[in-house]
């Protein structure tokens, strides 16, 4: 880019998805989950979320019985 071609950009900020308030809300929420995590608990909205993320718990035991013959 030659310096005529610089000067005709216009530099525009990226849009945020998330405001300050939905940010401290967020912020917020995974303090709430760290301390009962802490605690050895579950937040209720969180039930269920290894499972739907990793499988159920009893197929990630035996891949990892499988792993440990390998």
């Amino acid at each position: 880019m030659t310096k005529d071609e610089s000067e005709d950009v216009t530099v525009v900020p990226l849009p945020s998805s998330e405001t300050e308030r939905e940010h401290r809300r967020v912020r917020e929420s995974n303090d709430r989950d760290q301390a009962l995590e802490r605690e050895g608990k579950v937040a209720p909205h969180n039930l269920g979320y290894d499972e739907a993320a990793d499988g159920p718990a009893e197929a990630r035991r035996r891949a990892n019985i499988n792993q440990d013959d390998e």
